[in-house]
């Protein structure tokens, strides 16, 4: 097991509507840096970061589960945060936590209630953020109406943040 200092960890905290994709994403992320051998899925039963009883029988996160990822010489936490508003203390909990914020967003469902929470949630905490658009390989996704939603609701806010990204190439590098 590696040993890592204070600055080669970071938390990063997933926020968005429920069933966006958030606890599928983590699985991605974890079998990307070889920490498993197989995806897993949530319905199923089978995620990292799903593994209480009650949150494998509803299919959803109902407390943030932390899933260290192991990347170049870094530790990434990835705070996977509930996305129902009954659990809005464990998501106001990780993002205090956090360094940064990655907003997900289904494709299929496109921008929801809980996707402008995340937001509100970012703002509120300063965190610096991106959008991840998940569930692309449903027949009904649109990447484009995403991101012009997206552009409808916070228009010149989220090309700051869209340029601010940029600067932020070396935010693993601090």
């Amino acid at each position: 097991m590696n040993v890592y200092k204070t600055e080669q960890i970071r938390n990063v905290v997933l926020l968005g509507h429920g069933g966006c994709g958030k606890t599928s994403l983590v699985e991605a992320m974890a079998h990307l840096a070889g920490l498993t051998k197989r995806i897993g899925n949530v319905s199923e039963g089978n995620t990292l970061s799903d593994f209480d009883k009650e949150e494998t029988k509803r299919e959803i996160s109902i407390n943030t589960s932390i899933v260290p990822i192991p990347w170049d010489d870094c530790k990434i936490n990835v705070l996977d945060t509930p996305g129902y508003f009954d659990f809005v203390g464990e998501v106001e909990e990780a993002a205090q936590a956090a360094d940064a914020a990655i907003i997900v967003v289904s494709g299929k469902s496109g921008v929801a209630v809980g996707t402008e929470k995340a937001w509100e949630i970012c703002e509120k905490y300063n965190l610096p953020r991106m959008f991840f658009v998940a569930n692309m390989d449903d027949d009904n996704a649109s990447f484009r109406q995403v991101v012009d939603d997206l552009t409808n609701l916070y228009g010149k806010r989220l090309h700051r943040f869209l340029c601010r990204f940029e600067k932020m190439k070396n935010w693993w590098d601090m």
